[in-house]
């Protein structure tokens, strides 16, 4: 998942998926979604390959508490959500340890990663200019 997420992200911010808000150059999820429509998350969603990262997307572990919260989300509504509070969320949690796999949560948290991969596998070849730069090797420059 971290590796395609990684592709991916590369491939938004060289082809002018970029976030205006920041002075370094970070990936627009939300320009991308967008992008990709309104059709693509009514695909995601009937096709039932991201059922449960749609019906009870990641929490957030928050600092007051350390727990997640809320107890339980509210549904994703569209495709923005679908990347910034699904995707891109999983993604935090797990590249940030909180995806562990060892815990009671565990068939949740290996269908929100599964679900999160379904969701770029599907999106990466959507936008042909996203595309054209996943099939390009990928090599740090920082």
């Amino acid at each position: 998942m971290l590796d395609l997420y990684r592709r991916l992200e590369y491939a938004l911010k060289r082809s002018g998926f970029l976030n205006s808000k920041w002075k370094r150059a970070s990936a627009d999820w939300a320009a991308f979604a967008q992008e990709l429509g309104d059709e693509f998350f009514a695909e995601m969603r009937d096709s039932g390959e991201a059922a449960t990262l749609i019906a009870e997307p990641p929490r957030v572990r928050m600092r007051e508490s350390m727990e997640f919260e809320p107890a339980v989300q509210r549904p994703v509504e569209d495709v923005v959500e679908l990347f910034t509070r699904g995707v891109c969320q999983v993604r935090h949690n797990y590249e940030h340890g909180e995806k562990r796999f060892t815990s009671e949560s565990f068939d949740r948290d290996a269908a929100l990663v599964r679900d999160a991969l379904r969701v770029m596998e599907r999106a990466a070849g959507r936008i042909h200019r996203v595309a054209e730069l996943l099939k390009a090797p990928t090599i740090g420059g920082g």
